[in-house]
């Protein structure tokens, strides 16, 4: 590893690097401010940092990018009505609140656990994440539908707890052996 490290400073205090040639990219080449050199051949020179800078840029133009990508779906996700309806039961049941503790905190949907966050054609499940002065813990919305033209309807809201599991709304229309691995 010290090896790479030396070298990357090297090459950086030595200054010009090489890239392309005669046959690449004018347009690119004028962009990196790569400069022909004759006494070489056909080589483009080009300074390090110029390669460094674009690096960068690239870097934080693609962090930027898959930021707002995730919270593009995450107000999606939030904009769902059984999400909003889910939360409206939550903060409505007395037995949860006091269960949680007001203020209660909602989180964001871990949009990799495929197993818990899902909307398939007829069937719903988010797995939200709640905190409170109390306890902290996870909120299962299970929703559904007859077909893909109708909008989803809560069917079941379970908080998970560090106490336990409480069923807090139930209208019996999600089925638990079809629908759970």
């Amino acid at each position: 590893m010290p090896y790479i490290l030396i070298s990357t400073q090297i090459r950086m205090e030595c200054g010009p690097t090489m890239v392309g040639d005669g046959e690449s990219d004018a347009t690119l080449m004028e962009k990196l401010e790569a400069k022909l050199m004759k006494q070489l051949g056909n080589e483009f020179q080009v300074q390090t940092s110029t390669l460094v800078k674009v690096a960068a840029g690239v870097f934080v133009m693609g962090s930027t990018g898959l930021y707002l990508a995730q919270k593009s779906v995450q107000w999606k996700v939030r904009a769902l009505p059984h999400y909003n309806e889910s939360l409206k039961i939550v903060f409505e049941h007395p037995k949860a609140l006091e269960a949680i503790g007001a203020p209660i905190s909602v989180g964001s949907v871990e949009l990799s656990d495929r197993a818990h966050n899902y909307v398939d054609k007829t069937t719903s499940r988010l797995r939200i994440p709640v905190t409170g002065l109390v306890d902290c813990g996870f909120m299962d919305v299970l929703a559904v539908r007859e077909n893909e033209k109708e909008k989803f309807e809560t069917a079941k809201v379970r908080l998970y707890l560090n106490d336990g599991v409480f069923t807090i709304f139930d209208t019996g229309r999600w089925n638990d052996e079809k629908n759970e691995e």
